[in-house]
């Protein structure tokens, strides 16, 4: 949090003094009303008086004004930190990252968790020192107007740090837990939106319907215990500030009427009496405050505490090495590899071989390791035991084929615009001629329907192509690319049984140049494969 909000210090620091020169303000309004009346009371002229207080509530309008673009410029740049910063690391460390949540789950951390950051910048650091130094700065001046005014503000503001830490510990609690629910229901409802069509097919929208309702209840709920302290804090809060300014207020006026039970050593006039009554409220203010900004400090540190964790462990894993790019298509051969699993499984003994011009499907059921296994070539993960050997040479541990492999999964990533716009992903610098003979050789289109396709605009996600037109896109970007290494995870499992048969069609053609891993659960794909290894016997699950 330090990290972050340190960016953020001059931005915080600027608030800081604004809310200062705002609270001199009211300092010289209650200076100027207390004795501007005083001397209207006594038929003196009060017009510089007056004037002063008038000028003094423009300064601190202007202040105020100026604090609150502070404060958003604090809040700005803390958040932008440290979504920079996971960024950099998510780049740098490479997917595997995101790994261990779902992407409803990591898209919540990312923005929601980053975006609870702001209001410890903003409004937190700068409410903290205003909160230590502007009680002062009012007690010096009621002090110059009465001191027995002064010390009975001094000894009710010593009961406050002890109550603060109390709410302080409770609030922290229920805000993590509060943020971690958000995780979960922007992650629930991510994953059902993505299989919409599987839950309908299956007629499990009611159940479905009934997780998401117990996943919003739940936040619900905790958002309510946090509501719950706030109230309650500030209520105490209030109770507290609220039975000072009336002792002050009560000692005030007895002695301005001479009623006071006993000497005091002090005679109080009327623009004493004024002046102290006007500022003492605002003895209270910053710490009236303080006690609602202690919602932003637990807000941000709950979310500063995950995402510092998350970015340790990233930073824990091996920093992935990006190998130069092959010059042809590489032999790549498992020999008893063995990877582990984060909930205690693994694999063991795996041993195959693919060769340039032959495809390799690796087979079992969901969470086998078809996966993990591709990702040991793009620096994702590390063996436990065993070698994976590229061309004859030892893949070191977090080393990565990326540069020359491309990848394709269930669904190829694609970007809102034309079809050349995503072919040039994979070749930024590819020319028309280039991007229409990859339509063509992938089946797409034929010589003559090239150029009209390539213009042709594309909705998020690639809508407007179909499952198997997608998936020849990804094969197009394989073409132009030249990678001599191609890693399929799954890329029939959303395509109908002739897509599916056209697309392998394709497949066998362009891998007469490449070499071909594949995961797959398709009948049809592993029959076209040159070889098949079966991950079902090398799994050892883990001990109960």
């Amino acid at each position: 949090m330090k990290r972050w909000s340190g960016a953020a210090k001059a931005a915080s620091g600027q608030a800081f003094l604004l809310q200062m020169f705002g609270l001199l303000a009211w300092v010289g309004i209650a200076f100027g009303i207390g004795y501007g009346v005083d001397n209207l009371s006594d038929g003196e002229p009060a017009g510089g008086l007056l004037v002063l207080a008038a000028g003094c509530a423009m300064v601190r309008a202007l202040a105020g004004w100026l604090h609150d673009g502070a404060a958003a410029r604090a809040g700005l740049v803390t958040v932008a930190a440290a979504r920079g910063e996971i960024f950099e690391t998510l780049k740098a460390r490479g997917a595997g990252m995101l790994e261990g949540a779902g992407a409803g789950m990591r898209t919540s951390q990312v923005i929601d968790r980053t975006g609870k950051l702001a209001g410890y910048a903003a409004r937190w650091v700068p409410g903290q020192r205003m909160a230590l130094a502007g009680p002062v700065i009012v007690l010096v001046a009621v002090a110059t107007q009465s001191w027995l005014a002064a010390a009975l503000l001094l000894v009710s503001v010593l009961v406050l740090p002890a109550f603060i830490w109390l709410t302080l510990s409770e609030v922290t609690a229920v805000a993590r837990a509060q943020q971690t629910s958000l995780d979960q229901l922007s992650g629930a409802f991510q994953a059902r939106a993505a299989q919409a069509g599987i839950i309908r097919a299956f007629r499990a929208v009611t159940r479905e319907t009934a997780a998401l309702a117990e996943a919003s209840s739940d936040l619900r709920g905790r958002t309510m215990k946090v509501l719950r302290v706030a109230f309650l804090s500030t209520a105490v809060l209030e109770f507290f500030a609220s039975i000072s300014v009336a002792m002050v207020a009560v000692y005030v006026g007895f002695k301005l009427l001479g009623v006071f039970p006993f000497a005091t050593g002090e005679t109080l006039t009327l623009a004493e009496g004024m002046t102290i009554l006007i500022l003492v409220p605002e003895f209270f203010a910053p710490i009236r405050k303080l006690s609602a900004l202690h919602h932003d400090r637990a807000d941000g540190t709950a979310a500063a505490g995950f995402l510092d964790d998350w970015l340790e462990a990233a930073a824990a894993r091996p920093l992935p090495e990006r190998l130069p790019a092959l010059r042809a298509a590489p032999e790549i051969a498992f020999q008893d590899v063995a990877v582990a699993f984060g909930n205690g499984a693994r694999l063991e003994g795996v041993n195959f071989t693919a060769r340039p011009g032959e495809m390799v499907a690796l087979t079992g059921p969901s969470g086998a390791g078809k996966t993990t296994l591709l990702k040991l070539l793009v620096g994702q993960g590390g063996v436990t035991g065993g070698a994976v050997r590229v061309d004859g040479a030892v893949l070191a541990p977090g080393a990565s084929l990326a540069e020359s492999a491309t990848w394709i999964s269930q669904t190829p990533w694609m970007i809102e615009g034309s079809v050349a716009d995503n072919l040039r992903l994979a070749a930024p610098e590819a020319g028309d001629a280039d991007l229409r003979a990859a339509l063509v050789a992938v089946g797409l289109a034929e010589a003559g329907e090239a150029d009209a396709l390539l213009p042709r605009q594309l909705g998020r996600g690639g809508s407007g192509l179909s499952g198997g037109q997608r998936q020849r896109i990804g094969l197009a970007r394989v073409i132009l690319r030249g990678s001599g290494l191609l890693l399929l995870d799954e890329p029939t499992a959303h395509l109908d049984e002739a897509a599916e048969e056209d697309f392998i069609r394709t497949l066998r053609d362009i891998s007469r140049t490449r070499t071909v891993i594949l995961g797959t659960h398709s009948d049809n794909l592993r029959a076209a494969c040159d070889h098949v290894v079966d991950l079902t016997a090398h799994r050892q699950e883990a001990a109960p």
